[in-house]
C-alpha cells in the first residue's frame, strides 16, 4: 500500500547557478578547435597590406598595429612575418573573448549553453575566418577590459582607454564597442546621477575620432609617398585597394557606397550574407530584451538595442557586410554577459528562455548557414576533412 506521506521520486533537476557539467564544455572546446580548423586560413593581400601601415609619414589611420610590430622586423616584411603576426593577433584576439566567456560559464550551466551556442554560430566562423584583420585586436582589447567590474574607477577609465587606443587601430572601434561598453557601464548603475560616466567610452570614441580626422588625414600631396613607402616596405604583393584608404575621406566612401548599391554583386551580398546575420542580431535583441528584469527602463532597453545594431551602421560607409554583421551578433552575445555581471538572477532567466528545444533548434539553423568569408577566395566553403588540404596555404 502506498504510503501517503511519500513524494514520488523525481529526476535531480540541474539549476541555471549549478557549475556546468564537464562534458559540455569539452564539447565547447573541440567545437573552438574545429571553427579554428575549417576557419583560421592565411590572411588575404588587403588584410595582409594594412598590417603593415605605420607613422612613416605622421599619424595615419589604421597604423597603431603596423608601428608597433616595426619593433620585431626590419626594414622589410615577408610573407611569413606577415602570417606569423595575423596568426598570433587573431588567437590571442580569439583567446581573450573566449576566457570572457569561459568566466562565466564555469559557474553556470545556462551560460555554458549560451557559449556553445555563440561557438556553434556562423558569426563565430565569420570572427575567426577574419584571420590577420584589425577586428581581432579591438575584440582581445574589449575583452581584455571586460574582467574589470565596470562600478570601479579603473573599470571605467579602462574601457574609455580602450575605445580611444581602439580608434587608432581601426576607426570601426567607435560604432563597434562605443556604445556597448556604454551599455555594459549603465547595466552597472542605472541611474541619472552615473549617465554622464556611461557616456565616457562614447566622449573618447568621438574626441578620437576628431583627431584622426583633423590630423590623422594623409594631404593628397603625401598620398603617394606613403604607398610608395608601402610597397616598399612589403616583399609580397600589397593590395592597391587597401593603400586607397589613404586618400578616402568620409564624403569619399558616401559615394562609393551609392555606386556600390546600385550593382548587382553587392545586393547579392547584402541579401545572402548580411540578412541572415541581421535576423540572428535580431533575435539576440529579443533574448535580451526577455532577460533584462522588469524594472529595467526605456534607456537601458535602448542602449541595448543600440549596442547591437551600432556596427550595422557602417554598412552606410563601407561594403565588409559579414563583419559588420558578425560583430554585431557577437555584441548580442556579450550583453548577456553584462547582464550576469549587474544581475546575477538573469542566469535563472536564461535557464527558462533557452530551454533545450530552443537550443537545439538555434544550433541546427546554425549549422545550415554559412557567410562569405574574407581569406576563403571566391566565396568557397571548407569544412573538415578537407580544411586540413586548406591550412597547408600556412606553408606556402
Amino acid at each position: 500500500m502506498k504510503n501517503p506521506q511519500s513524494s514520488p521520486i523525481t529526476p535531480v533537476e540541474v539549476r541555471a547557478t549549478d557549475k556546468p557539467p564537464l562534458w559540455i564544455m569539452r564539447l565547447i572546446w573541440v567545437v573552438v578547435a574545429l571553427a579554428l580548423l575549417r576557419n583560421l586560413f592565411p590572411p588575404n593581400s588587403f588584410t595582409a597590406t594594412v598590417l603593415i601601415f605605420d607613422y612613416e609619414n605622421g599619424l595615419v589611420r589604421r597604423g597603431f598595429w603596423g608601428e608597433v610590430l616595426n619593433l620585431f622586423w626590419g626594414e622589410t616584411v615577408s610573407k611569413s612575418e606577415i602570417f606569423a603576426a595575423s596568426a598570433v593577433l587573431t588567437l590571442v584576439g580569439l583567446a581573450a573573448l573566449l576566457a570572457v566567456f569561459a568566466k562565466w560559464s564555469a559557474v553556470s550551466f545556462a551560460v555554458a549553453r549560451w557559449m556553445l551556442l555563440f561557438v556553434c554560430s556562423f558569426a563565430f566562423s565569420a570572427l575567426v575566418a577574419s584571420t590577420g584583420y584589425i577586428d581581432l585586436a579591438l575584440i582581445g582589447v574589449v575583452s581584455l577590459v571586460l574582467f574589470f567590474d565596470p562600478r570601479s574607477t579603473i573599470g571605467v577609465f579602462l574601457r574609455c582607454l580602450a575605445v580611444f587606443a581602439g580608434m587608432f587601430m581601426h576607426e570601426v572601434m567607435l560604432p563597434y564597442f562605443a556604445v556597448f561598453l556604454v551599455y555594459d557601464i549603465w547595466l552597472s548603475r542605472p541611474t541619472a546621477r552615473h549617465a554622464l560616466i556611461a557616456l565616457g567610452p562614447l566622449v573618447v570614441g568621438f574626441a578620437a575620432l576628431f583627431i584622426l580626422s583633423v590630423w590623422g588625414q594623409l594631404p593628397q600631396e603625401e598620398v603617394a609617398d606613403y604607398i610608395a613607402h608601402i610597397e616598399a616596405k612589403s616583399e609580397f604583393s600589397a593590395e592597391p585597394e587597401a593603400t586607397v584608404v589613404m586618400e578616402r575621406t568620409f564624403s569619399d566612401n558616401m559615394v562609393m557606397m551609392a555606386e556600390k548599391r546600385g550593382m548587382l554583386d553587392y545586393r547579392s551580398w547584402v541579401l545572402f550574407d548580411g540578412l541572415p546575420l541581421l535576423v540572428m542580431s535580431l533575435w539576440l535583441i529579443v533574448i535580451n530584451l526577455r532577460l533584462l528584469p522588469e524594472t529595467a527602463g526605456a534607456l537601458t532597453r535602448l542602449l541595448l538595442a543600440g549596442a547591437i545594431l551600432a556596427p550595422l551602421s557602417l554598412n552606410i560607409i563601407a561594403f565588409d557586410v559579414v563583419r559588420f554583421g558578425a560583430v554585431s551578433v557577437l555584441i548580442g552575445f556579450l550583453c548577456v554577459i553584462s547582464l550576469l555581471r549587474a544581475d546575477p538572477s538573469a542566469a535563472g532567466r536564461l535557464d527558462r528562455i533557452l530551454g533545450w528545444p530552443l537550443l537545439l533548434i538555434v544550433l541546427v539553423l546554425n549549422l545550415h548557414v554559412t557567410v562569405n568569408q574574407m581569406n576563403t577566395g571566391d566565396r568557397q566553403d571548407y569544412g573538415a576533412p578537407w580544411a586540413i588540404i586548406k591550412q597547408l596555404d600556412w606553408l606556402r
